[in-house]
């Protein structure tokens, strides 16, 4: 109210003023002051209130008929023009102030339809620039939200997922509410909680409820649309993921048959032409000896690469369970060599562990995997008789396991690839036994840990792996985590 007297007082006051500068200090005429004080309404009426263009436009014609219509500064009008010329400007400032008027009204519906907008893309943004994580888009949805309209609360239910994500717990928006919205499809305010559904044409993706002032039923059904969209990128992002998902296990099961199908052939061929030559039964004891370690040493290839592969599916499956206990580096280590027995012995294997031994908080059968993995791959590509060092080192809760060996090396693509499941290096031919699957465990098994591996190489100077893998904490002794 305050307001509305202010203006129009305002507004009377740039009336008398602009006729008094007008008769005073330029000395118009009354044409030259009508145009002027005409102006002036223009400004009231655009900028101030309905109330304080009206006040104008009458101020305004008094005070052309008080300097500028005989008889001169009297409020009074001895010509019948005079009457006319009033009448006229009177109509003519009433008419432009309503049309000014209109035209402030449109300017701040447009500024209002803006200040919209901009909230809507803003809200579009923050979903776009989301990491795609479900749970992460609702919640910046509901965050975004309360920080874009000014809500005390608010609260979105997902149809897909049943799930309510809510700007604070508990609050005043109540949950059956929000769903009935969702599954009605109508807008429902109570006092001042407005449950509304978030749709996209025919389709519902669920409820979004706020506490505070109601906003216009355009803007509300704007922000349902908004959110909807939102909801539907991340259910076509969530669905085309689980699509590339299967199409990589798809792809991932074929290269494993192909690759076990390759390699199973040999140590199968091999235990079959044994076994036929057993069968015949016309060979010495010394043949028959050397036929046995054939068939044993094929069988023991043969479990050696089921194993791979039954790691590796327990891996992409997501289910390779840890079971985290203190234990040396150098009894993981000497395991890992122990286990692959007579593959040893066409190298020398050289073990360099810092004083102490370094403790481990890790699984000692997958560690022991993960080493055996790397002295595999070192044995397969070194020289016979070049030394394999494997050392253990600690420092800063880390334990630092390195397998070096003499081989040809890598080149900076392969060092970049080596890591991938089923790769060989340009290099691997019939003699390289292997199916690509040893390094891509090792990685997995490593990351698992919440550690990490490297290789590092130059042709001709042989690969140098390192794996770093979290320590034992200190007050764990190594006696208590080998029982």
């Amino acid at each position: 109210m305050h307001k509305v007297v202010f203006g129009s007082l305002a507004a009377v006051g740039g009336s008398v003023a602009i006729a008094m500068v007008c008769f005073y200090l330029f000395h118009s005429n009354a044409t030259i002051a009508a145009m002027f004080l005409l102006l002036g309404v223009l400004l009231a009426g655009t900028y101030g209130s309905r109330t304080a263009a009206i006040a104008a436009s009458i101020s305004a014609t008094l005070c052309l008929d008080y300097y500028f219509v005989p008889p001169i500064k009297e409020i009074t009008i001895g010509d019948p023009q005079g009457w006319i010329v009033l009448s006229v400007f009177l109509a003519v400032s009433i008419i432009a102030t309503r049309l000014s008027g209109r035209l402030r009204l449109q300017r701040d519906e447009m500024e209002v339809r803006q200040a919209e907008t901009e909230k809507l893309h803003a809200l579009n943004r923050a979903i776009l620039l989301s990491d795609g994580n479900p749970h992460e888009v609702n919640r910046i949805l509901v965050n975004k939200c309360m920080e874009l309209f000014g809500f005390d609360e608010a609260a979105l239910f997902e149809s897909r997922s049943g799930e309510v994500y809510r700007s604070k717990q508990p609050g005043a928006i109540k949950e059956d509410e929000l769903r009935k919205a969702a599954r009605t499809g109508a807008f429902a305010t109570i006092e001042r909680t407005t449950n509304m559904p978030v749709a996209l044409g025919n389709k519902i993706y669920g409820g979004f409820a706020y506490v505070g002032e109601p906003l216009a039923v355009g803007l509300m059904q704007s922000l349902g649309n908004t959110i909807a969209v939102g909801l539907a990128q991340l259910q076509t992002q969530e669905a085309a993921n689980r699509a590339e998902a299967v199409r990589k296990s798809e792809e991932l099961k074929s290269l494993m048959i192909d690759a076990l199908a390759h390699e199973l052939k040999t140590p199968l061929t091999a235990i079959e032409a044994a076994a036929d030559v057993l069968h015949a039964g016309r060979i010495s004891d010394e043949q028959r000896r050397d036929l046995v370690n054939v068939v044993q040493q094929e069988a023991k290839r043969l479990r050696r690469l089921m194993g791979e592969a039954i790691h590796l599916a327990r891996i992409e499956a997501k289910r390779l369970k840890l079971e985290r206990q203190a234990v040396p580096a150098e009894t993981v280590i000497h395991t890992a060599i122990h286990s692959l027995e007579g593959h040893v012995q066409s190298h020398q294997i050289r073990v360099e562990v810092a004083g102490g031994s370094p403790t481990l908080l890790a699984d000692p059968e997958l560690i022991s995997q993960l080493i055996k993995q790397l002295l595999d791959n070192a044995i397969k590509y070194s020289p016979a008789g070049k030394p394999i060092t494997v050392a253990a080192t600690e420092e800063s809760g880390l334990v630092t396991i390195m397998v070096r060996d003499e081989g040809p090396g890598l080149t900076e693509l392969e060092q970049g690839r080596v890591f991938e499941k089923f790769y060989r290096t340009r290099r691997d031919n019939a003699s390289v036994q292997g199916t690509g699957m040893g390094l891509a465990i090792a990685r997995e098994i490593a990351e698992a840990h919440g550690g990490a591996i490297r290789v590092e190489s130059q042709l001709g100077q042989g690969c140098r792996f390192t794996v770093t893998l979290p320590a034992a904490p200190a007050l764990v002794t190594a006696d208590s985590t080998l029982r």
